[in-house]
């Protein structure tokens, strides 16, 4: 029985007789509730969409719009399920990006959004009256980053708007009011060493209220101050200091505040994979009882609608909190009444990927509910009248209370791991990192920062980087998401202490239509996507672009998708990924990791029969999802492949050179250390021997060792058996005198007894 299996099995049996194997909440479709899509665009490069409704009852949808390499804020009238007018917002100057629009007291539309002009990035901002738009409104004029704003109006007219803003190298949340025309002095609503992203901002009578998330180590926690007339109040610490607490939304009703966020952290206080939705309640100044909308079961989801997140809340008229999310893949929708929730109604569209990161509503004034989305392809707008059927209970809110000393954290896995080192000649060190990870952004759960987070606090990882795809199931990485990824990976680069990687997964589909997936690294990060949907529309074309910034590109998860091997060039596929969540590639049939698929001649082993010189290295791949919704080989996908890097110093350049020389090699998730040499000449390297090669093997596993084979032209020639510390480590010179004449290629292969791998990048060997 494979392990695979085996595990599933284990993980059954024990699920069976645990509290989490109770119930998930169930899920019907959004059409039970009267629900109706209007498809919004016809182009599918369109995103971030935002909606509002006006008194007279038209509905105005707002969304970015990427035309010939521009991006522009575009406005769409709805009304009686019609598309009425649509008007450009913004100047196409490159990168307009995530607007926010709602409607003020005077009925008049604002749209407010994040663009980059004369390389600096600001807020604009439009009023839309009567037919007419104003003059556009520069709200920030600050030399560094202000992004992402959220909008909201008060009972006088006036508009604020909250936004992150990076300033003296560090991201604090800002806020603003608006009078008419006339923008007011911006106002630091925190001000702190650590990262604080993603506000929301409520106007309730005579109250404001700004939430937002905060990163500190390998925590997430929700923080909010609230304003009252023209005081603004201490910050307020909601959410508990464990785990992943992220993106608030706010709703209130009658004097009573609720605050939602997705987070991580489960009943009990484990930290887990995927997270679910938190509600907490304020009024009077009290605190009111913590609660999760997640059933048992929910938490332990292993298919492809795992988890909830990125929240937004709406109060109907009835006073029934409406909740909307996303789970790993769709849109759903939550009605909550007192201590009850509904089940979960699923938007129509169904299939893998290509989605937005939020779905937001709004009520209009006879009750209808409007909702809107970038679901695959497209931009749609759903509208439902709440009717008694769905506020229906399914199920009671669980409440939860963490215990006191729940802000402990966590010494990083790596490092609870690398209890022996190997001692490298020529002060070389061993860096670990995952260069393999995928966000909401493209196909993915979690955030940029998530990414960068996890590897460096909970993994303790030396380098990591964000691969989101170029295009992939009708979503394209938008300009401005780009601008984004780079700002968060610049942030997160320190060196001596973690580096980040620029990088981005040009996709493709498999030979012989297209190329296989590759990712691309970049030296720096100041440097463009170069997409297969129009810059790069094949291989050639892609290394000959890449050659010109020293920039390099690898292959990954080949045996399942493909790889054009004939296309190969060592100068800029250096390194290929021999394994990931989706199993390992070494050759067809791997033992004892299996892999996902199986396309005949497109392994590891295929190449390099090809007489093709590249190294090994290992990622995750990483979705954000349990089981990788079930087709995975670990239930935690964030510990299924890693690189290790042979260095002398920890620096951006130092790492690139490693992947460029192909000083690496791969491990199936543990740290297990990797020294491996010929003549003196570490792995990845080239030489002419005029002896029979000398071979220096040193490997130091996480646990015992089942054996270190040593492959000469694809053959196991050696095999090793543990023999030193405790049987954890293998050490050996061993002189091939079965080496003729000619070019040779060596690796090694190591076999932990618990099943984990890892793979040395091949010395190639001329011998004379």
């Amino acid at each position: 029985m494979n392990r695979r299996l085996l595990s599933l099995l284990l993980f059954s049996a024990l699920s069976l007789s645990s509290s989490y194997s109770q119930s998930t909440t169930p899920i019907r479709p959004f059409s039970e509730l009267g629900a109706v899509d209007l498809k919004i665009t016809e182009s599918m490069l369109c995103e971030y969409s935002d909606v509002c409704v006006d008194r007279s009852g038209n509905v105005w949808v707002a969304y970015v719009e990427l035309e010939r390499a521009q991006e522009k804020i575009v406005l769409v009238q709805v009304r009686d399920r019609q598309i009425k007018a649509t008007y450009q917002v913004s100047q196409a100057t490159g990168f307009e990006y995530a607007p926010r629009i709602c409607c003020d007291a005077k009925n008049r539309i604002w749209i407010v959004w994040s663009a980059k002009r004369n390389n600096n990035w600001d807020l604009y901002a439009r009023i839309f009256e009567r037919g007419e738009f104003s003059s556009e409104i520069r709200i920030t004029d600050h030399p560094e980053v202000d992004i992402h704003p959220s909008i909201a109006s008060d009972s006088q007219g006036n508009v604020w708007v909250a936004w992150e803003s990076l300033h003296n190298g560090n991201f604090d949340i800002y806020a603003m009011m608006i009078r008419g025309t006339e923008v007011g002095t911006p106002v630091a609503i925190s001000q702190s060493p650590q990262m604080d992203l993603r506000p929301a901002i409520l106007s309730a009578g005579n109250d404001l209220f700004v939430a937002w998330d905060r990163q500190e180590g390998a925590t997430y926690q929700i923080l909010m101050r609230g304003m009252k007339e023209t005081t603004w109040r201490p910050e307020t610490v909601v959410s508990p200091r464990k785990g992943f607490n992220m993106a608030p939304a706010l709703a209130m009703q009658g004097g009573k505040l609720t605050i939602a966020w997705h987070s991580n952290l489960q009943p009990g206080g484990t930290v887990g994979i995927t997270p679910w939705i938190y509600l907490q309640t304020y009024q009077n100044g009290k605190k009111g009882t913590l609660f999760t909308t997640a059933q048992a079961g929910d938490w332990v989801k292993n298919g492809e609608d795992q988890g909830l997140e990125f929240p937004n809340l709406l109060i109907d008229k009835k006073g029934a909190l409406w909740l909307f999310t996303r789970p790993s893949q769709g849109f759903y929708a939550q009605v909550v009444r007192g201590e009850k929730a509904s089940v979960l109604y699923q938007c129509n569209v169904e299939g893998w990927g290509g989605r937005g990161q939020h779905m937001r509503a709004v009520l209009a004034d006879d009750g209808t509910i409007y909702s809107v989305r970038r679901d695959i392809n497209y931009i749609y707008l759903n509208e439902f009248k709440p009717g008694e059927k769905s506020i229906t209970p399914s199920h009671n809110l669980q409440a939860v209370r963490f215990p006191s000393h729940n802000s402990t954290q966590a010494q990083p896995r790596i490092q609870a791991q690398l209890k022996r080192k190997l001692q490298l000649l020529d002060k070389k060190q061993i860096l670990y990192g995952d260069i393999h990870q995928h966000s909401s952004i493209s196909d993915g759960m979690g955030t940029v920062d998530q990414c960068y987070t996890r590897s460096r606090y909970v993994h303790g990882y030396d380098f990591a980087s964000l691969t989101d795809h170029d295009w992939f199931t009708g979503n394209q990485l938008l300009p401005s998401e780009w601008e984004w990824i780079k700002i968060v990976g610049k942030q997160f680069d320190r060196s001596g202490e973690f580096i980040t990687v620029a990088a981005y997964e040009w996709t493709t589909p498999r030979p012989p239509r297209g190329f296989g997936h590759k990712n691309v690294y970049f030296p720096d990060w100041d440097q463009p996507v170069f997409s297969y949907r129009s810059d790069a529309t094949n291989t050639t074309d892609l290394f000959q672009l890449l050659k010109s910034i020293q920039a390099l590109a690898f292959p990954h998860h080949i045996g399942w998708t493909g790889v054009d091997w004939e296309n190969h060039d060592p100068e800029v596929q250096s390194c290929s990924e021999i394994v990931s969540t989706h199993g390992a590639f070494e050759y067809m049939g791997n033992e004892p990791i299996t892999h996902r698929g199986g396309m005949p001649g497109n392994f590891i082993q295929d190449g390099l029969a090809k007489g093709l010189k590249f190294g090994l290295t290992g990622s995750t791949d990483g979705h954000g999802l349990r089981w990788h919704h079930d087709i995975g080989r670990k239930e935690e996908e964030w510990e299924t492949g890693l690189t290790g890097a042979l260095v002398a110093e920890k620096t951006k350049g130092a790492v690139f050179e490693a992947l460029r020389q192909r000083r690496v090699f791969a491990t199936s998730g543990p740290p297990i250390q990797v020294d491996f040499s010929i003549n003196g000449q570490p792995m990845g390297s080239e030489i002419t021997s005029s002896k029979h090669p000398e071979i220096a093997i040193d490997v130091l596993g996480t646990t015992r060792l089942r054996y270190v084979v040593l492959l000469r032209e694809n053959k196991e020639i050696l095999y090793l058996g543990k023999d030193f510390d405790e049987g954890y480590g293998v050490r050996k010179t061993f002189v091939d005198e079965g080496a003729t004449i000619g070019k040779h290629w060596y690796y090694l292969r190591v076999i932990q007894e618990d099943g984990e791998m890892a793979w040395s990048s091949p010395v190639w060997v001329i011998v004379q």
